[in-house]
């Protein structure tokens, strides 16, 4: 009996043998199979949701009433705003608590030592942010500054820093001033009448990062139908939006990276097909940021923007070899980036300088024209710092010798702090005795902190007082939130305080705001992707004589 006449008799053995139990590989058993390991599959998931309510119980600390599988997401969708409801659950339960979106366990505190160490003396530990609803994995390839973590975002936050130093804003404030004074132009044709001044806020920002990050003039002030100006505003309200890709993200927050794939990989396929660009305005703005970006290699021109810098670093990096490294130190950081990298970053600079400066602006407008007397004071100290008929002086250094408008712009960023302010735990350890797992998220309770009286007294925190910054006042280093803190601190800082400077003393020089009427007198605010005006801020504005 050869080999082959053996294998035949075994195989025939084993077939009488199955059929011995009935047993066929027929299309209803593959199916029963197949029902036994997909209910299998969801009974493991179903347990692990079960088991993740249970987490703040295990840790040892409070959390928020919740409904299975929704979490706490019907409560936050509700409000609108979810630092208004934070400062409510703080109320009810303490200043440090749990609440889950979906079943992902968020860990909130307004505590300012837990914040201290989260942010500032354990900062390696924490070096990540939240993930957002629809994100890659923390190694993928395309995370700008604001998503990465650990060693990559340590040598991109290198590389980046020189850009927002003073040396570097200096040079940038001739087309700050420029962008400003196009403002003051427009806002002339608008006297004496109720603007909503947010939108004009809105095209100055843009039009400053325009000629200051892409040393590109758009125009984008004056005409009104730019195409820049209306996609990204366009982005904004879709991440408004609940979609079905956004509510995957949000219930069942493991499949972020999968669902972030899988639409990657259906827009590519798209794109051969239908103009995606159109559709999407955020492809459509990124790819004409990215057109820039190889437009200035490929022409070879210089600039002293803030692209020229990344340009300036571009290269093969081996960085990220230590990607997964436990901390910062020991580990050689290359002052490179990829070419991936830097329109990735180009793109955040846009997106988080436009709207968050603009708001600030508005918050500050609506300020001025409800405290009257604050307007006053804060115009006689620009008045007699510059020349009302000469505003010549106005430039990055001077406007920071003005002491009551830097502590003004810091009450009002109190008053109205603007993005939520969260940390990742990369690393588990120990914060004043909770242990903290990798990957729980800490939330700062921004309003409960700048509001606590025994930290912002004596003057009572309800009361609008720009003193309160004042030298004389010894204060918890994390009291203040404005920018966050610690080294991942918000980068364009500086930056930020001197367009918000220069603006403000150009206007406030030429013009006044009017009181608010009764009904303009408190502001609705709406949550985003950040704190912003729901309606924007309306106003009225007088020549000054």
């Amino acid at each position: 009996m050869n080999l082959l006449e053996l294998t035949y008799n075994q195989f025939e053995i084993l077939k009488e043998y199955l059929n011995s139990f009935n047993f066929s590989l027929d299309s209803l058993f593959i199916l029963k199979i197949s029902s036994a390991a997909l209910f299998g599959s969801g009974l493991l998931y179903f347990l692990k949701i079960w088991n993740s309510y249970r987490f703040f119980k295990k840790l040892g600390i409070k959390n928020v009433d919740y409904k299975f599988l929704h979490g706490n997401f019907p409560e936050l969708l509700e409000k609108k705003s979810n630092s208004n409801l934070l400062r409510e659950w703080t109320q009810k339960y303490g200043k440090t608590y749990g609440y889950f979106e979906g079943h992902l366990p968020v860990m909130v505190t307004s505590d300012l030592d837990i914040i201290q160490e989260v942010f500032i003396k354990q900062y390696s530990n924490f070096s990540a942010k939240k993930r957002r609803l629809i994100s890659p994995n923390d190694d993928h390839p395309s995370l700008n500054l604001i998503n990465s973590t650990g060693v990559r975002w340590k040598r991109m936050r290198n590389i980046m820093n020189p850009t927002f130093s003073s040396a570097k804003i200096r040079e940038l404030s001739p087309d700050l001033i420029k962008c400003t004074e196009r403002l003051i132009e427009i806002l002339d044709h608008e006297q004496e009448k109720s603007i909503n001044i947010t939108n004009f806020f809105k095209r100055f920002t843009m039009d400053s990062i325009w000629n200051c990050a892409f040393g590109v003039d758009a125009n984008i002030q004056i005409n009104r139908d730019n195409e820049y100006f209306v996609n990204c505003e366009k982005t904004f309200q879709i991440y408004a939006e609940k979609n079905l890709p956004i509510l995957i993200g949000m219930y069942f927050h493991e499949f972020r990276a999968l669902t972030f794939s899988v639409l990657n990989l259906m827009n590519k396929l798209m794109s051969k097909f239908v103009n995606i660009e159109s559709r999407l305005p955020l492809f459509w703005f990124m790819n004409r940021v990215f057109k820039i970006v190889d437009k200035r290699k490929q022409d070879g021109i210089r600039k002293r923007d803030y692209l020229q810098l990344l340009i300036d670093a571009e290269g093969s990096t081996s960085g990220d070899i230590n990607l997964k490294a436990d901390s910062f130190s020991n580990v050689q950081l290359e002052k490179k980036m990829t070419i991936d990298e830097i329109k990735q970053n180009v793109t955040l600079f846009m997106f988080a300088g436009y709207e968050t400066t603009s708001t600030m602006l508005s918050y500050s407008a609506h300020t001025l024209s409800k405290y009257q007397d604050e307007q006053k004071r804060l115009y006689d100290e620009i008045k007699e710092f510059f020349d009302s008929d000469n505003d010549a002086k106005i430039d990055s250094d001077s406007v920071q010798k003005l002491e009551y408008l830097d502590m003004f712009l810091k009450e009002v960023m109190r008053f109205y702090p603007i993005g939520p302010m969260t940390r990742r735990c990369t690393k588990k350890t120990n914060v004043k005795g909770i242990n903290i797992p990798k990957d729980l998220v800490i939330a700062v309770d921004a309003l409960s902190v700048h509001f606590d009286p025994d930290v912002w007294g004596p003057v009572d925190p309800k009361e609008f007082y720009p003193e309160r910054f004042s030298k004389e006042f010894k204060r918890h280093p994390c009291a203040f939130m404005g920018f966050g803190a610690g080294p991942r601190n918000c980068i364009g800082m500086k930056f930020a305080l001197v367009e918000l400077k220069i603006a403000l003393c150009k206007i406030l020089l030429k013009y006044e705001f009017l009181p608010l009427t009764h009904e303009k007198v408190e502001l609705e605010i709406f949550e985003m992707l950040l704190r912003i005006p729901k309606n924007g801020v309306s106003v009225t504005m007088k020549k000054r004589l």
